[in-house]
């Protein structure tokens, strides 16, 4: 069974894409060197859509409002992990931000999805670790039929506002 490198097959995936990629993830660390390739071509092709779903986490003992989690989280994704000018659209689950422990959830899903037609379903976040040294797992998939049931379901949470927007400006 062929094997490829995480990051490369993310990459192969970002310069394939024509109209909308579809990023989800737990967590990002580094992402300016991880996301760099995406910037660019988002600057090149000003019709592509680029939208992540990602976790923003209230930390343990952390008693700011919610919309200030969020206002840090935006800070720190623009400043610290977003390499271009023109920004992406971020979605979250407002769950992760409740104060009670019971009653937080986790945006945990890992996947890229490329114009509604490839995706790659896999155990990797969006980290240096886990794209180029961790022994991670995933598929490639290219079957249209289940990339557009994937690519709704993360649409239908969007619609369904259990996905919101996080404002990057």
């Amino acid at each position: 069974m062929p094997t490829a490198d995480t990051a490369a097959t993310l990459q192969t995936l970002i310069e394939n894409a024509q109209t909308e990629i579809l990023l989800v993830g737990y967590t990002v660390h580094h992402g300016k060197r991880l996301f760099r390739r995406l910037a660019e071509r988002m600057e090149s092709m000003p019709a592509l859509r680029v939208v992540f779903c990602l976790d923003i986490a209230r930390r343990p003992a952390d008693t700011s409002l919610a919309s200030e989690i969020v206002r840090r989280f935006a800070h720190e994704f623009i400043t610290k992990h977003w390499p271009g000018a023109r920004l992406p659209e971020v979605f979250y689950d407002p769950r992760a931000l409740a104060e009670r422990w019971e009653d937080r959830a986790s945006l945990h899903a890992k996947c890229v999805i490329v114009d509604r037609c490839t995706a790659i379903v896999t155990s990797a976040n969006f980290t240096e670790a886990a794209q180029r040294k961790n022994i991670e797992a995933g598929v490639l998939i290219r079957y249209e039929p289940f990339v557009t049931r994937l690519h709704n379901y993360f649409e239908g949470l969007r619609n369904a506002r259990q996905l919101v927007l996080c404002s990057l400006s």
